[in-house]
This record gives structure tokens, sequence and C-alpha cells, in this order.
């Protein structure tokens, strides 16, 4: 396993799905954890069989309300003393056709999958500019790298999300700082629940991975110090290749497997 020994590690979404096995590995891994949702029962408990406040603390936070943001990034710098990593990965989506979406959802999908992950990294990134040591990294998608019928609203979000990591990417060069972005394809986790998982086009099971091996790259990424992409599975990466240069044919797949 990666050693994360002495780091300190912001998860936001971390009351469940990717989040949850993300903050179990890092301390697994030897990491300290700022577990940040919106449900303090679930990052309770996980504070709990974590090891307890000297190895994890818990922060209600919904990362769309600017002071909830600014609350997490004072109260782990207070506890912790410093921040080694911050994972952008609370999210979530809500499938409809673009003539049906409601402008409620896409403007909610945008606040948190997008201005929150904003808000989040502005919160942490002076931080580590001061110490020039420290990684961000973005929970994108295979939707963000890939138009997908059915999922509008939510590609639109996760489009944004790959736009941001890849300026940050270049925007860190010689800072000492890094930015890793994670494109998982379809998982099975408590996402589908809230997004409609009957609604999903079947191009997206090309792509399918568990949340497992989302959480085990994500860890290695954080241990290795990447400072790039990360496509799960790894040949999701071939489908998002031939989309940019081949678009005409890429509808034409879309239109025959739907």
């Amino acid at each position: 396993m990666e050693s994360l020994a002495g780091q300190v590690v912001v998860i936001t979404g971390a009351s469940g799905g990717f989040g949850a096995l993300i903050a179990r590995r890092c301390v697994a891994a030897g990491a300290r954890v700022a577990l940040a949702a919106r449900t303090m029962t679930a990052l309770e408990r996980l504070v709990e069989t974590s090891g307890g406040p000297t190895r994890a603390i818990a922060v209600a936070t919904d990362v769309a309300n600017p002071d909830d943001v600014a609350r997490l990034a004072r109260t782990t710098l207070d506890h912790f003393g410093h921040v080694d990593v911050l994972v952008n990965n609370a999210g979530f989506g809500i499938f409809d056709r673009l003539a049906d979406a409601r402008l409620e959802d896409v403007r909610a999908m945008m606040e948190v999958n997008v201005f929150g992950a904003l808000a989040c990294t502005q919160a942490f990134l002076p931080h580590m500019l001061a110490r020039r040591s420290g990684q961000i990294v973005m929970m994108a998608s295979m939707a963000g790298l890939v138009a997908a019928p059915n999922m509008g609203g939510y590609t639109a979000t996760k489009h944004a999300l790959v736009g941001l990591s890849r300026t940050l990417m270049l925007e860190l060069e010689g800072t000492g700082v890094r930015c890793a972005m994670i494109c998982p394809g379809v998982a099975e986790t408590g996402f589908q629940h809230r997004a409609g998982a009957e609604k999903y086009p079947r191009i997206a099971r090309l792509s399918t991975c568990t949340a497992d091996q989302v959480a085990d790259a994500t860890l290695r990424a954080i241990a290795r110090r990447t400072h790039g992409e990360i496509v799960v599975p790894w040949y999701g990466r071939l489908l998002a290749l031939i989309s940019y240069p081949l678009p005409g044919a890429t509808r034409a797949v879309m239109r025959l497997i739907g």
C-alpha cells in the first residue's frame, strides 16, 4: 500500500461513495483527514472508525455555501496546522434530456460540482502556495471528456471542471503545488439513486469501473503527487481521444449504441 504518513488530506463529499472510500484508504495509508459533507451522522461514524480526532475530524460543509467552505479551511488548519491535499470530490448528477431538464437542477449541479470545487480550491490554495507544497485533486468524470445523451446538464458541469483542472495545472507550474484530475467512468455508488440510473445511455456502460478502482487510483495519485489526468478505467481514454478528431463518427456510434 502507498504511504501517506504525516500528510493531511481534506476530502469533500466524504459521507459516502468515492469520498468515504478515499477517506478510508487515506487513513489506512497513514494520513490524517478532514472529512466534509452535509451529512454529519455518516461523517461522525467515519471519524470513529478512523481513530478519533487525532486522525480525523468531521466538518459539516455545503460546498455551495461560501461560509461553510471558509469554516472548513479554518477548522482544518486550526486542528492539523497544515494541509497537504484537497480532494474536491463533492458532486451529484440529475440526468434528463436537455429538452426536459429543469434549469434549477442544472444550476444546483453547477453550484456544487463546479463552483463548490472552485471555492474549496481558492480556500486552500493560498496556504499551499505559501508552503510551496500541496496537491489539488479534482474528481471529474468521463462525462467531462465525452458527451452522451440524457446527461447534458451533468456533462456541462464536468466539462467545466475539466477546464478548471487543466487551467490549474498550467497555472501551478513551478509553484511546488500539483493538480491531479480523476475521470471515472460509470461506477456503482449512491450517486445513481439521485441521478436516475435508468437514464444512463448504453454508451456509458463501455467505461464501467468499480468504486474501489477509483479510490485506489486517487490514493496512488496522492502518494505519487501526480500532476496530470487519470482516466478510470484506462481504456475510457480511447473513447475520449476518438471523440475530439472524429466528432461525426462519435455521434454515429452514439446513435447506434444509444
